[in-house]
Parts: structure tokens; sequence; C-alpha cells
């Protein structure tokens, strides 16, 4: 397995890459991402990126996506497309406020990292990830606990520490969900 951290280089090889960890520079999205036919796991970091990564999500192949120090607030999910198949997906510290509704097209879903971020609640269709295993929700801005949480069965692991949880918060979650939070 051979993981590729310049662009260029991997271009070069593009029919072959599996594995992609770039940094990127510039604002704008790179549309040579799009071109890599058997790309498996990307793990993107662009701390001036201000353009729109929805082309990602379209990926045929991609199973792993790691979006990391990336400015977004919100990001769209492609309907009505053939949707990566991903089982993995972290967006962290990369300021996102919200989730959109459609993140349920996402359903392959197993482990989800959302930590360091500015959310502050979860979309109602958050609960149809019926696969999702692992949730990580640190260090973002909830005071409420996402009650929402208690319906996903699948659900065995989950960290929310580090929110924006009151004293009396943290005790009702505590007390009805059996977890500890700091």
């Amino acid at each position: 397995m051979k993981i590729y951290k310049d662009l260029g280089k991997a271009l070069k090889a593009r029919e072959d890459v599996q594995y992609l960890m770039i940094t990127l520079k510039g604002k704008e999205f790179p549309e040579d991402l799009l071109h890599f036919p058997k790309l498996q796991e990307l793990s993107f970091r662009a701390p001036d990126f201000t353009g729109d990564l929805s082309a990602l999500f379209n990926l045929p192949h991609l199973v792993n996506l790691k979006i990391i120090e990336t400015p977004l607030t919100t990001f769209y999910l492609p309907l009505g497309h053939a949707v990566a198949p991903l089982k993995s997906l972290t967006i962290k510290d990369s300021s996102l406020k919200e989730l959109p509704e459609e993140i349920s097209v996402l359903s392959r879903l197993t482990d989800m990292n959302l930590s360091g971020n500015q959310l502050k609640s979860l979309p109602f269709s958050f609960t149809d990830l019926i696969y999702l295993k692992r949730l990580n929700l640190d260090h973002n801005q909830f005071s409420l606990f996402p009650d929402m949480i208690k319906k996903m069965r699948s659900l065995s692991h989950l960290s929310c520490d580090l929110n924006d949880f009151s004293e009396e918060e943290k005790a009702r979650i505590h007390r009805e969900f059996n977890i500890w939070v700091n």
C-alpha cells in the first residue's frame, strides 16, 4: 500500500491510487481529486480553503474520508447522484456549525468523528444512520445532549466531552444515559 502525499505525483499514477493524504495551500477545490477511479481513503487538510467539498461525496469507492483543519460551516451532500460508500467520516477542527439534513444518505457510516467543531445540535435524520457504531462529538458547543442518540441501537461508543453542558445537564446525561461527561 502506497500513501501519496503529493497531488502531482499521485496524478501520474492516478489509475492505481487508493490512498491519498493531501494538504492544500490554496482556497479552491482541486478538481484533479475527482480523477482517481480507485481512491478508497482520502485525508484532506486545507487551512485556507473557501470552496465546496460536495464533490468528494461522489467518489465511487471512497470508504474513509478525513477532512481536518479545513474551514467549513456546513457542507452539502449530493442528492440524486451516486454517493460514496463511506464507512468512516471525520470532519475535525473545521469550524463546522451544522450537519446537513441529508446526512442520512451516508447510510453505510459506522464511524463518525466530528470533534473540534461548533456543532450545537444534530439534524433529525441523524438517527437514520443505523449502522453507526462510533461517534465522537468532543469539543463542540452542545449545551443540551442530543436525546435522539438514545434511539441509535448500534452505537457502542460515544464521546461528547468538552462541550457547553451545564452541571445539571451533565448529571442528567449520567442519570438517563449512563455516560460520564467532562
